[in-house]
């Protein structure tokens, strides 16, 4: 019984052993393959041939108005060392810290390419600025960026979502001016200037018949009560020659701003 008790202790600690040493030939083994990735010169991105060029193995798709040289230098670090070591997390979040990159997919193409594509966000409206030219975009979300100078947007003026107003605030304000938007669709060509100060109560301002007015839309229904001003134009304007304010949400009436109910929106 003893001989037998033994034999099993010695055959358990041959077995353990042999486990050990099979784990680290494991982690040995590992360590060699890291290192061949890690030093290969075959897995190495490769630089642009010439200053300025664009890195021939670094593959960027989905840029419209984001800046190529910007995305650029997030890799510049990357050039000439193995994508195996390319921080894929960290560079998609260093990408999506510029506002016009709303989100970034970045993939390793063995043995030596890198592809990034870029999902840019969708500007809905141009941001009032006092005293200045509107270069500022807004999307939905409420994320500010500059245009480019040689981007071309035909978009509408808001009023209320600048710098200045809280991010919060900001994206509350934009979710209700993209239905305006949506909800007008191609009468929104017709509109000069959104004010989104109270989200609850959008006003609209647009020249019409050689007279600018400001339109009272509220919160809702906003195409139906534009189109109920529409149809009554010429009466308002004949009957109110000097009026340049309509509060529209009454939808059965359209009344002078003189006498707006506040409790309807």
């Amino acid at each position: 019984m003893k001989k037998e008790a033994t034999s099993k202790v010695l055959s358990r600690m041959v077995m353990g052993c042999g486990l050990i040493v099979l784990i680290g030939g494991g982690v040995l083994l590992e360590g060699q393959v890291e290192r061949y990735f890690m030093r290969d010169p075959r897995f190495a991105l490769e630089r642009a041939a010439d200053y300025g060029d664009p890195p021939p193995n670094l593959q960027i798709e989905g840029l419209k108005h984001a800046s190529r040289d910007m995305v650029l230098k997030v890799f510049e670090e990357d050039l000439g060392r193995s994508v195996f070591m390319l921080p894929l997390d960290k560079r998609r979040l260093d990408l999506i810290g510029n506002p016009w990159i709303k989100d970034a997919a970045i993939a390793r193409l063995w043995p030596n390419r890198i592809s990034v594509q870029i999902t840019e966000r969708k500007p809905v409206a141009f941001v009032k600025r006092e005293g200045g030219a509107d270069t500022t975009v807004i999307d939905s979300e409420g994320v500010l960026m500059e245009a480019p100078p040689s981007a071309s947007f035909s978009l509408p003026v808001v009023a209320g979502v600048g710098p200045d107003v809280e991010d919060e605030a900001r994206r509350v304000r934009m979710r209700r001016v993209e239905r305006l938007i949506k909800d007008l669709g191609d009468h929104i060509k017709q509109i000069g200037e959104i004010d989104s100060a109270d989200s609850e109560n959008l006003r609209v301002m647009q020249p019409f018949k050689g007279r600018a007015v400001t339109l009272i839309l509220g919160n809702r229904n906003f195409k139906m009560r534009y189109e109920n001003f529409l149809s009554m134009a010429d009466q308002l304007m004949e009957k109110l020659p000097n009026a340049t304010t309509f509060d529209l949400r009454l939808e059965e009436q359209v009344t002078a701003a003189e006498d707006i109910p506040k409790e309807t929106r």
